[in-house]
């Protein structure tokens, strides 16, 4: 019993763990435990058999026997009276025997456990943890020498993108513990009573690391990390226009630059630490991107240019298409700084342009097949399509503004009848100035065919050759001249002053007329082809003027009733000089619209528009031409006051 603690301070004292001291002595008191229970036990195990002989003696005194072989009987007040006298001394020896031995064992336990806990007046408790490093029953002196082996062979692994990994030693930096009097401070403050609690619950201190900033700045500089060559700048999320999936948000690339700066603080901080790795991208060392895919701003912007993923615009010609798709439409958009809207007008012009380069006819060639089975290239004339660029392109833009996919015809400046095929298509009026003979074809079908008299070339009237339209009708007008007022039933102008109205003065139409009694440049017709023509005819219609060798000698294949009906006179009443009013006269060419006065010599003019009045043809007959854009059925007619000059003496009106 009393070399029991002893043994525990000779373990103390060669032990360095006293977590082990600790674990011997339960050993220890448990085995002492052990054999204190097995004498307890044998003590009860005697007290017992003494019991049961005492019972067995108290028998005897019950009954003795005499010299003459008489018994003698006991009372039975006495010997029960023995029997506890006897059993009473016995417990009370057992009592007093178990109080003692607990009380030597608690005295031994409670010795040994201060004793112990003085020896850790000079060493570490149980699970004491200074960085890292368990310095339990060391002296600081030895506490410290372990932490300097262990700063010596830390390692701090860095981690780089791509799992690369690299590594600082702390032997390569000189790393050592700062002994500030912490461990004695440590040591001190222990409370030596409660030891054995730490030795379930520990204690962790931080001691601070010390190191040589060059060698550590020396061996940042070496690794592969902060070689510039392997750096790889972030990019910041853009939004890109793909073909066939619209726009999308390209992400940010992060990059590996490093900020040497905050780098070189993070390294620090993590050997402070004693950190055993230390992530570049976790610990925010490199350069991030400036805008990333989830900013507001982009977002925005992406909202503002999403409707143009699957935009198209659709322009119908007939049958025809030409589709403006979100292909060319992202190549034209954009965004400013501000996230406003900018559309790339010089490319929307061009569009528009190469659009009526590709779908214009008017002022072209034309390939036509005559009635005669002949073909002819019709050169002159403003029939056809002409897109007004300016307009169209003003409306596109707004189409662009708007987001929004669209199926729409362009804005144009003049009208023809078909897009697909020739583009005067099947209703048109066929003029053969050679053979002065006229057809009228509706929906594809002869209506009428007819002689005439155009204008006289002799005194340069001729009528032009060309395609033209009809620009309006009016009936009852009256043409008026330089001294002249002829009134006619059925005017039909087709190129500025020039067009197709009933001659009742004549009596003849066809052949030769018109090289010496020709009108001013007028197709004049019999008044019954005239009134069929008007009746069937209205503004727009096309008109073929050409010229085709070898057909001078075509007949009329009307019969000669017909022929005779059409060519029937209606004889005028000539006005005399003194009647013909001021109104009549030709204006002077400062007076004449703009368009009128710039009309080309194959009858076209600067501004695109249709050609003005032939020459020596009063300006008074047809209106100017709408203004660039505006649509030609707008423009009412004007009545018209003339009369056929007179030639000579007494001649037919020629107008």
């Amino acid at each position: 019993m009393i070399l029991l603690p002893l043994s525990f301070i000779k373990y103390s004292v060669n032990l360095p763990n006293q977590l082990k001291i600790f674990q011997l002595f339960s050993a220890h008191l448990s085995a002492y435990l052990f054999d204190f229970s097995n004498i307890l036990h044998y003590n009860n195990r005697r007290t017992r058999k003494d019991i049961f002989t005492d019972r067995k003696r108290a028998v005897l005194p019950m009954a003795e026997t005499t010299q003459t072989g008489t018994i003698q009987q006991h009372s039975t007040d006495e010997v029960t009276t023995h029997r506890e006298t006897a059993s009473g001394k016995k417990h009370f020896s057992g009592r007093i025997k178990l109080y003692i031995a607990s009380a030597v064992t608690l005295g031994a336990i409670l010795l040994a456990y201060f004793m112990i806990g003085f020896h850790y007046q000079k060493v570490f408790l149980p699970a004491t943890i200074v960085n890292e490093t368990d310095v339990s029953g060391l002296t600081p002196e030895m506490a410290l020498e372990q932490l300097n082996a262990h700063a010596a062979e830390y390692v701090l692994t860095i981690i780089e993108d791509g799992e690369r990994t690299e590594q600082i030693s702390g032997r390569d930096i000189g790393l050592y513990a700062k002994n500030d009097m912490l461990l004695q401070d440590i040591l001190n403050n222990q409370n030596i009573i409660t030891w054995a609690f730490q030795c379930f619950q520990g204690k962790k201190y931080s001691l601070d690391m010390e190191y040589d900033e060059q060698k550590l700045l020396s061996v940042i500089n070496t690794l592969s990390c902060m070689d510039k060559k392997n750096w790889i700048s972030p990019q910041d999320a853009y939004i890109t226009y793909i073909k066939g999936d619209g726009y999308t948000i390209v992400p940010e690339l992060p990059g590996n630059e490093i900020l040497i700066d905050h780098f070189s603080e993070a390294v620090a901080a993590a050997i402070d630490h004693l950190d055993h790795t230390l992530s570049l991208r976790d610990t925010g060392v490199y350069k991030t991107p400036d805008i990333c895919s989830d900013d507001n701003a982009l977002q925005e912007q992406f909202a503002r240019l999403q409707p143009y993923s699957d935009m198209t615009v659709t322009y119908q010609f007939d049958s025809q298409t030409e589709i403006l798709d979100s292909d060319t439409l992202s190549e034209w958009v954009s965004l400013d700084k501000n996230g406003n809207l900018e559309i790339n007008e010089d490319a929307v012009a061009e569009f528009i342009k190469e659009l009526a380069k590709k779908h214009n006819t008017a002022y072209s060639p034309k390939i036509f097949e005559t009635s005669y089975g002949e073909t002819v290239t019709i050169k002159h004339g403003f029939y056809g399509w002409q897109i007004d660029k300016a307009t169209e392109t003003e409306n596109l833009l707004q189409v662009i503004r708007d987001g929004e996919s669209v199926t729409r015809e362009p804005a144009y400046l003049l009208r023809a009848a078909s897009h697909d095929g020739a583009d005067y298509g099947d209703t048109y009026v066929e003029i053969n100035l050679t053979a002065q003979h006229l057809f009228y074809y509706k929906d594809g079908e002869l209506l009428i065919e007819s002689d005439f008299v155009s204008g006289n070339p002799s005194r340069g009237n001729a009528t032009p050759d060309g395609a033209y339209a009809i620009t309006y009708t009016e009936r009852n007008a009256t043409l008026k001249g330089q001294n002249y007022r002829t009134p006619v039933s059925y005017w039909m102008p087709f190129n500025g002053n020039v067009g197709m109205h009933d001659s009742s003065w004549r009596s003849s139409f066809g052949g030769v007329i018109y090289q010496t009694n020709g009108s001013h440049g007028c197709i004049n017709l019999p008044p019954a082809a005239a009134k069929t023509i008007f009746e069937n005819i209205e503004k727009g219609i096309p008109v073929l003027c050409y010229h085709l060798g070898q057909t001078e000698q075509y007949t009329n294949a009307l019969s000669e009733e017909q022929t005779a009906a059409q060519n029937s006179p209606v004889e005028p009443q000539e006005p005399a000089a003194s009647e013909i009013p001021a109104d009549t006269q030709q204006p002077d060419a400062d007076e004449m619209p703009a368009d009128i006065q710039s009309i080309s010599p194959t009858g076209e003019n600067a501004n695109n528009e249709p050609p003005a009045p032939a020459e020596n043809e009063t300006s008074a007959v047809i209106p100017p031409a709408p203004a660039q854009g505006t649509d030609s059925s707008q423009v009412p007619p004007v009545s018209v006051q003339s009369t056929d000059p007179v030639a000579g003496t007494s001649p037919e009106p020629t107008g």
